[in-house]
């Protein structure tokens, strides 16, 4: 074999040009991982804004439902400009901080074609970008950090309280009253915590009349009509009148002027007024019924059964007014139930049972002094008071046979509005049969109305919808 073919296949030389290759090569991918990791601050600062961004835009929702959330009927009154909703400007997620990012929010009502398929609700019959009729709106909240822009929707429904139209309120079929000896007062003006208003004693705080009286609602109202078991037939304005003409009890009942709506307050006759339950303003049974059902399907709500073999009992606590003692003598031995207060008040509700000798308290108040904030419902059954009883928000007592007394040691305030509505007006099956009070009050209870307390009421509520959360 020649020699320059031996030389050709030899392997001398081939050291140079695979290391040469080799270090290509793992130049190429060193510049590529160095490539890569430079990308990933970028990418994790990119994930970093996008994440504060939405989390701007949830604080934006948070925020629009705390502002929201103590209007206590429909919306119409926070839509407006610009068009289809009142546009809130760029609040920064802490005052003064905008660097932590900021978020808008626009709340529009439900009345476009396409807003159906959102909300699974038909669109607001007044068609309209600034009346709300179904106390459903549109909320869009849109985040904003270093540049990055997120938006969150949800659907708002505000189940509402019901229309609140006088301090101590009878809706029902029956406006029965007794006032026989007692020291109470019954006041539509509207009534605030003036000062120390976080003093867990009420009692130290300082309660004053405001200065715009706009919020006025009646002393005492009834619905309109005539009260069917009356011997002789009387309206139900006129059997509240009858029974605070009696034994000099004109000058319990103060508030609102029937004769004057709009002007200054009036003390007496004039401020036990019947209101039309049809009206925006008015309540009857069937306004009462359709809100008690709304609660009850809330799974937010514990209802507590009451029966005329076991009735519920609350007896005070000392040392913890708001958090009183439950029992029922069947089970329940003095457990502790938080009333609430007026920092985080709560929705109560206990239910009874139907009995037509209208003797049974689904609820009894007595032993130490017992105060609480939100709503408390009793339903098909009495509210007895027996001892020191204080609150702030709305106490309703409704349905068959039932009575809100407060008896010679029942003493206490209530800051809102107290509505008794009695559902069934033939007790007796008669018009002659011995009548049943539906507001007893012998003790020394005061009612002031208080569109602060109400509002109080409207937070404890808790059954707003908020739904169809989703990020655009």
């Amino acid at each position: 074999m020649k020699p320059w073919i031996r030389t050709a296949r030899t392997e001398r030389g081939v050291a140079l040009p695979l290391a040469l290759f080799a270090l290509v090569m793992l130049s190429g991918l060193l510049l590529a991982f160095l490539s890569m990791s430079g990308m990933e601050p970028s990418i994790a600062s990119n994930h970093t804004d996008v994440t504060r961004a939405r989390y701007a835009a949830e604080a934006g929702m948070e925020w629009a439902f705390d502002q929201l959330i103590t209007v206590n009927t429909n919306w119409s009154g926070v839509l407006g400009p610009p068009t289809n909703g009142l546009l809130v400007n760029a609040q920064s997620l802490i005052p003064g901080s905008p660097q932590l990012g900021t978020f808008t929010v626009q709340i529009r009502n439900d009345f476009q074609a396409a807003d159906t398929a959102l909300t699974g609700q038909p669109v607001d019959p007044s068609g309209s970008a600034t009346s709300d009729q179904n106390a459903i709106v549109i909320l869009t909240a849109t985040g904003t950090y270093q540049g990055v822009t997120r938006q969150i929707q949800a659907v708002l429904q505000n189940l509402g309280l019901p229309p609140i139209p006088g301090a101590f309120s009878m809706p029902g079929v029956q406006a029965d009253l007794w006032f026989d000896k007692a020291n109470f007062e019954i006041d539509g003006r509207d009534w605030y915590c003036k000062s120390k208003c976080n003093d867990p004693d009420p009692s130290k705080r300082v309660y004053d009349l405001k200065a715009d009286q706009s919020k006025m609602k009646y002393g005492i109202a009834t619905q309109t009509g005539t009260q069917q078991n009356s011997n002789p037939q009387q309206t139900y304005e006129q059997r509240a009148e009858g029974k605070l003409d009696t034994n000099g009890k004109r000058n319990k009942g103060k508030g609102k002027d029937q004769t004057n709506p709009g002007g200054p307050s009036t003390t007496g006759l004039n401020t036990v007024a019947a209101v039309d339950p049809s009206t925006p303003e008015g309540l009857g049974p069937a306004k009462m019924q359709t809100f008690l059902d709304q609660i009850a399907k809330s799974s937010s709500t514990k209802i507590l059964q009451s029966t005329m073999s076991c009735p519920m009992k609350l007896e005070g606590d000392e040392d913890n007014p708001s958090v009183p003692q439950l029992s029922n003598g069947c089970g329940i031995d003095k457990q502790p139930l938080d009333l609430g207060d007026r920092a985080n008040p709560k929705m109560v509700y206990f239910r009874g049972e139907l009995d037509p000798t209208s003797s049974f308290s689904s609820l009894m108040i007595e032993g130490k002094p017992i105060r609480g904030a939100g709503i408390l419902i009793i339903e098909d059954g009495d509210l007895r008071v027996k001892d020191q009883f204080d609150w702030d928000g709305i106490i309703i007592v409704t349905g068959r046979y039932v009575s809100s007394i407060f008896e010679s040691g029942g003493n206490g305030t209530i800051y809102g509005a107290l509505i008794s509505n009695e559902t069934v007006w033939n007790e007796g099956g008669n018009q002659n049969q011995q009548t049943y009070w539906d507001g007893y009050f012998v003790g020394k209870p005061r009612i002031r109305f208080s569109q602060e307390a109400v509002d109080l009421a409207g937070r404890a509520l808790g059954t707003r919808k908020l739904y169809s959360w989703r990020e655009l």
